[in-house]
């Protein structure tokens, strides 16, 4: 989520997805070796951190199983219609929805674990927040196929994307250097939204006029 403070407009994406969530006893999480980060045996190459969906929530009598209902046995598909989550503009002032629409293409979703590799925007799981430039521009991610896109806050078209090299479930950051505007993000993965994982931050501008 943001907000353009001279406008008056919040952006924000969501999830329309069923979440079922489970409290499983200490002592199945500790027999599967499941330990929080701040754990000094704590080794992530060794497996020891979150086991998928398994969470170990520190100081407390459960852990936790989370299923947000976007995988189902055997297909492995979403477990509703399409959309599954979306993006929408509210004006501040007059609590008037300007546009509502699916965000995040099925290029990496399909039956299986099988990309469809369709750009079809059905609106997917989307994890990460957004930026605001002054010109109008909503930056942001967020969603499983792993693209960065340019939003026109005013009308909500897409006006630019690129594809990232692992999963953007970050929120970008932009900054000023020698008169050119540049948006950073950190395309990290999420073992969560099933994302790619990798260790990239990646930076961009428009093109230097001559």
């Amino acid at each position: 989520m943001a907000v353009d403070p001279v406008k008056g407009i919040m952006i924000a994406n969501y999830n329309n997805m069923p979440n079922f969530n489970q409290l499983v006893p200490r002592e199945e999480v500790d027999a599967l070796g499941v330990l929080p980060i701040t754990d000094p045996n704590y080794n992530p190459d060794a497996g020891s951190g979150s086991h998928g969906s398994l969470s170990p929530q520190a100081l407390t009598p459960y852990g936790i199983r989370v299923n947000a209902g976007w995988r189902v046995p055997f297909t492995g598909l979403l477990c509703k219609q399409p959309p599954y989550g979306g993006i929408a503009a509210i004006d501040l002032n007059t609590r008037e929805v300007l546009w509502d629409r699916p965000f995040g293409s099925a290029r990496n979703n399909g039956p299986f674990g099988i990309p469809s590799m369709l750009p079809l925007e059905i609106g997917t799981p989307n994890n990460g927040g957004g930026v605001i430039t002054a010109s109008g521009l909503f930056f942001i991610a967020a969603t499983t196929d792993d693209i960065l896109r340019a939003i026109d806050i005013k009308t909500g078209e897409e006006v630019w994307q690129v594809v990232l090299p692992a999963g953007g479930q970050a929120t970008p950051m932009t900054y000023e250097v020698g008169g050119r505007q540049i948006v950073v993000i950190n395309a990290g993965g999420h073992d969560f939204m099933e994302t790619p994982i990798g260790d990239y931050f990646i930076a961009y501008a428009l093109p230097q006029q001559q």
